[in-house]
């Protein structure tokens, strides 16, 4: 366990036996003295209710179109935020003990472990933490103390353990340690992340009496709760339009790998009906050597022609092998899957080498990202100068075409977008979508000179 955590640990545990030692005024509430809210307050409770219902049935209805768990734990947890709010309202404040007519302080500390459950098992999907094991545990553990507290509220009345141990001090841990533990952090994290703490800082303060001395007849947590609920809300459309993308992304790499493999079983054909007749033709120039009355300017001429099968031979088994989808990685040499593409190319760029390297990878898929962007060079401009400059751990592609207009330079690397009429417009987002996922690199492009130039930064990986 790291220092972190345990610091975190021991603030629960103090908190714990804070409480203990005062259990009396923290589990037992009665005689409860009623807040009296003018109506301003109740306006703003009543609205922050229907806000935080509406989010209920927007979760459901897109649980119901996507079935994913996230959205129904969701819609359940707010659901709860709903039930602790009103039993909260029915216990405290007036006139909602009049209107609610629940008077039950055993619904009201069941409320507060329901809440807890839920918010557990929508952190879990939301965040995906089966993938980072110690904020699963945590999340685990949280879950196993809430499942032991429901047959002690129902048997005593009271939230023994959640009650010693506040919700929000629970949920707070989780969500501290979800910022210290996850990587990789996109918007959907950071609007889930303010959220939140936004509900965890509120609650404290409230409870820590703090609130009182601003308004004690303001709906606090109703605003809390209500804000939180929007923020989490948007969290989860934004990950739908993620999801959405990723499968613009699969649709596009699925489509270049079936035209690869169309192309590649195509040119398995050729190379099928080529290997005879060259094969034929290299026995008929053994004849011609037999037979020939002049054997040093014959066999010079063989010499040569017999260079040209090999060449054509060795052609068609490049173009099979570049048009062969497979996903198998290797460690290989930059300078020479540069050359493999720009002889698929064929077009002449000059390769040079300032620190040469290897990478850990995919060398199919690297080559097609070259011979997208040296092609891109060529069709601007049929004499184009292409240079490919290799300085580890960048490879650089740079050519006079006279450059990418600045109103779309932005815009090249989108799907479906581009500048030349007899295109779909996949190729360098394909090729960016190689590098940067699938290889965990960086291609960006910018004008340079009289053209432009790509550049490709590869991450130190080692073979498995």
């Amino acid at each position: 366990m790291d220092k972190a955590l345990k610091y975190k640990l021991s603030v629960v545990s103090a908190i714990f036996f804070l409480f203990l030692a005062n259990y009396e005024k923290v589990l037992f509430l009665e005689p409860r003295i009623f807040s009296h809210y003018p109506l301003s307050s109740i306006i703003i409770s009543a609205i922050s209710l229907g806000m935080i219902l509406s989010v209920v049935v927007y979760n459901f209805s897109i649980y119901f179109y996507l079935r994913e768990k996230q959205y129904l734990f969701y819609a359940l947890g707010q659901l709860a935020i709903l039930f602790f709010l009103v039993t909260l309202e029915s216990l405290f404040i007036a006139p909602f003990n009049i209107i609610y007519g629940i008077d039950s302080l055993q619904t009201h500390a069941l409320s507060h472990v329901i809440l807890l459950i839920f918010s557990m098992l929508f952190i879990r999907e939301f965040l995906q933490t089966r993938e980072i094991k110690k904020l699963d545990n945590i999340i685990t553990w949280v879950l196993f103390l809430a499942y032991i507290d429901i047959p002690i509220t129902l048997l005593t009345g009271q939230n023994i353990i959640t009650g010693l141990i506040p919700v929000y001090i629970l949920i707070w841990l989780v969500v501290s340690e979800s910022y210290r533990l996850i990587k990789d952090k996109n918007r959907p994290y950071y609007l889930f992340y303010i959220g939140w703490n936004f509900v965890i800082v509120t609650a404290i303060l409230v409870y820590t009496g703090v609130t009182s001395f601003i308004n004690n007849d303001f709906p606090f947590l109703h605003i809390a709760f209500s804000i939180e609920s929007i923020l989490l809300s948007l969290a989860l459309t934004y990950k739908i339009k993620l999801l959405h993308n990723e499968k613009e992304q699969q649709q596009s790499l699925l489509l270049q790998q079936s035209r690869l493999a169309s192309m590649g079983e195509m040119t398995a054909s050729i190379a099928h009906q080529w290997r005879q007749p060259l094969t034929h033709l290299s026995f008929v120039l053994m004849n011609i050597k037999k037979n020939s009355h002049n054997p040093q300017t014959v066999e010079r001429k063989i010499k040569e022609a017999n260079e040209q099968l090999t060449y054509m031979s060795k052609t068609i088994d490049d173009f099979r092998n570049f048009y062969n989808p497979s996903k198998t990685k290797e460690e290989f040499d930059i300078k020479t899957a540069c050359e493999d593409a720009v002889k698929i190319a064929n077009v002449s760029v000059k390769i040079s080498e300032k620190n040469p390297f290897t990478f850990y990878g995919n060398k199919n898929e690297f080559e097609q990202v070259i011979l997208n962007i040296v092609n891109n060079a060529k069709d601007a401009k049929q004499d184009a100068s292409i240079k490919i400059i290799i300085d580890k751990p960048t490879i650089t592609i740079s050519d006079n075409a006279g450059g990418i207009d600045k109103e779309h330079i932005n815009k090249i690397f989108e799907p479906y977008f581009s500048t030349k009429k007899e295109s779909d417009g996949i190729g360098l987002y394909i090729a960016k979508t190689i590098v940067e996922r699938e290889m965990g690199g960086k291609l960006s492009v910018e004008n340079k000179d009289r053209g432009s130039a790509f550049m490709i930064t590869l991450p130190y990986k080692k073979a498995l």
